[in-house]
């Protein structure tokens, strides 16, 4: 026997011990592996029995009804039609090629695509996880076509939705505003609230300002489907119904509205209507105007109106003219100065002032719009019922900038009045102070412009508005607000009405107003509107209070004029009868009071004898009828 086949003492013990090792190992590597599945099978079971539920579990969304807007004589302003949107989900078409291709190319075939550009579409959709909007608004015969089919077609979808309709189309646009696909910036701030990236949302006018009222709650449905996608069965118990949106109705007085818009016609400016005893709108119309609806569906011909108006940038049909746009007020803000000398007695109201024409101050001259004619000698009344500049001129700066600037915010000028929609312009009244802060010195020709309501001076229609009725009520005004009640959708029932909210009080004199009354009379019987109502109270015997104004824009060859007319009346009936009236023609271009105040009398009268454009412009000779289009 060799050596070499001796198993020695010490190599014996080192082969136990490896293999020991090797044992153990084993054991190791199988206790890790049922320690594993223990925890697998009995830790995280719960959470991966959640996920296979939810694998097996598809949730429809179902958005709610948008509540309906209505005018304040009940007329619908906004509702919702039915329409049929046709889907594609990628995620979840047909794994098999040929029931895949069958599916697309049938579905091409209904609606005139080709099979191709569907596959590059879901080709260039998939990574997205997004439902794709192949086709909305189908026609109801191709919604029976798909509808038939759905069962061959996995990841096809036809959802029955409501769209938002306008019925009256471009009539009340700006105060309606519209509806549109959500936005990247809106959706960003919006998805912790339930909104998703294909929703619409309310963009302008009151669907925006009123959203979430508008909107309503999402509801739900829960289908459990198999591993090819198919529903099996609707879960019931999960189910969540939508709630509907709530119901507006507005202070518009749709008739009227109409019968302003008429008579706006084709003339870029606002027009605004407005109750001086609760701040309810009653009309607000701005051209040039839109069409609303263009902005629910997307199709060709709505897709190019949109085009249109982007390019419009004189026009700017999307602004609403009667908040957003800011314009030199004119003679219509020389109220404020009078109401200063009043209040605090400055200059007597018999003090004369003699107008040649124009006002010479530090070499240079400042004109009166009657030049080369003059006005002669004025008091106060008189300066108002004419308009005289150079009058103002001379007390203007008695006055001083600072009262004429601490008078215009009292009466709400230089900020936003809280309109219950957006983008409301504040304006801007100047003062000493402001124009220090842009790096400038006031000098006393900033004064005579500011005093005519010119220079830096700049307001909205709706402020203007809302001036007439704090001179109207002699001293107080209420917030203008446009919607009138909240209330349910269900059952009507009144969730919240408007309350007049007070923002001005004035504490003047009793006499103040009552001197601008009398003043503001003499303008339409006697004045610079004289010949504008003077039809309106031979027909009808009824007294209106107002002034007009013409504002310059541009300077030089480029100088353009807008007219202005703000006023309220009938003066000899009780408050709550009257009503606030201001008008603004953009670039009447020197055809004095050719426009806003022979439009204001129209406006007063459609009021008040119920009756349409045509019948009051027969009944006034409204001297700009052949301007209108037929």
């Amino acid at each position: 026997m060799s050596d070499s086949s001796i198993v020695k003492p010490g190599q014996q013990k080192g082969f136990k011990i490896r293999v020991y090792i090797f044992f153990a190992i084993i054991i190791f590597i199988l206790l890790a592996l049922f320690l594993k599945i223990g925890y697998i099978q009995i830790i995280k079971n719960p959470v991966f029995k959640q996920q296979s539920e939810t694998y097996r579990e598809r949730i429809i969304r179902i958005p709610p009804i948008r509540g309906k807007i209505f005018s304040a004589d009940e007329q619908v302003l906004a509702s919702n039609n039915i329409s049929y949107n046709l889907y594609i989900s990628p995620k979840e078409l047909a794994k098999d090629p040929e029931i895949r291709q069958s599916a697309l190319l049938y579905l091409g075939k209904v609606l005139n695509y080709d099979y191709l550009d569907l596959e590059k579409l879901i080709k260039n959709n998939l990574k997205s996880g997004r439902d794709i909007l192949l086709a909305e608004n189908i026609p109801f015969i191709t919604f029976i076509k798909i509808k038939e089919n759905l069962e061959n077609m996995a990841g096809i979808m036809v959802k029955e939705i409501l769209i938002r309709d306008y019925p009256n189309k471009k009539t009340l646009s700006h105060v309606l505003g519209y509806i549109a696909p959500i936005d990247s910036n809106e959706f960003s701030i919006l998805k912790k609230e339930g909104y998703q990236n294909t929703d619409l949302i309310g963009k302008n006018g009151i669907e925006k300002g009123y959203e979430k009222e508008l909107r309503g709650i999402e509801g739900r449905k829960v289908y459990e489907i198999d591993a090819r996608m198919k529903v099996q069965k609707e879960i019931s118990e999960k189910e969540v119904k939508p709630q509907p949106g709530n119901e507006l109705v507005l202070t518009i007085d749709l008739k009227l509205q109409k019968t302003v818009e008429d008579i706006l016609a084709n003339r870029i400016g606002s027009i605004v209507v407005l109750k001086p005893q609760t701040g309810e709108i009653l009309a607000m119309a701005s051209f040039p105007n839109y069409d609303p609806n263009i902005y629910i569906l997307q199709s060709d011909e709505n897709d190019e109106m949109k085009r249109q108006i982007a390019l419009d940038t004189r026009g700017t049909p999307l602004i609403n003219r009667a908040i957003q746009s800011v314009y030199p007020p004119g003679s219509v803000f020389k109220l404020v100065t009078g109401s200063a000398i009043l209040q605090e007695n400055i200059v007597s109201t018999e003090k004369e002032y003699f107008c040649a024409g124009l006002y010479r101050i530090n070499n240079e001259t400042f004109g009166c719009w009657v030049r080369p004619g003059q006005h002669g000698w004025q008091n106060l009344s008189e300066a108002i019922m004419n308009s005289c500049d150079v009058y103002f001129y001379n007390t203007g700066l008695i006055v001083g900038i600072d009262r004429i600037s601490k008078y215009a915010n009292l009466y709400g000028f230089g900020k936003a009045l809280g309109l219950d929609i957006s983008f409301e312009s504040t304006g801007l009244i100047p003062s000493k102070q402001w124009k220090k802060s842009i790096g400038q010195i006031w000098y006393d020709g900033d004064t005579l412009n500011s005093v005519i309501g010119q220079g830096d001076v700049k307001v909205t229609v709706l402020q203007v508005a809302n001036f007439m009725a704090a001179i109207c009520n002699k001293g107080y005004a209420f917030r203008p607000h446009l919607v009138k009640q909240i209330r349910s959708s269900v059952d009507g029932t009144v969730m919240k009405e408007a309350i007049p909210e007070k923002i001005i009080n004035l504490e003047f004199d009793e006499n103040v107003f009552d001197y601008i009354h009398y003043s503001l009379r003499r303008v339409t019987s006697e004045g610079t509107a004289g010949r504008a109502f003077a039809s309106n109270f031979a027909s009808n015997k009824l007294k209106f209070a107002g002034k007009t104004g013409t504002a310059e824009v541009g300077m030089g060859q480029k100088k353009q004029t807008h007219s202005w007319f703000a006023g309220f009346g009938p003066v000899d009936t009780p408050l709550d009868q009257q009503i606030a009236v201001v008008v603004l023609c953009e670039y009447e271009n020197g055809s004095f009071l050719r426009f806003a105040a022979p439009i204001a009398s129209m406006v007063f009268s459609a009021y008040y004898n119920k009756e349409d454009y045509l019948t009051t412009a027969k009944r006034l000779w409204y001297p700009i009828k052949d301007s209108y289009a037929e």
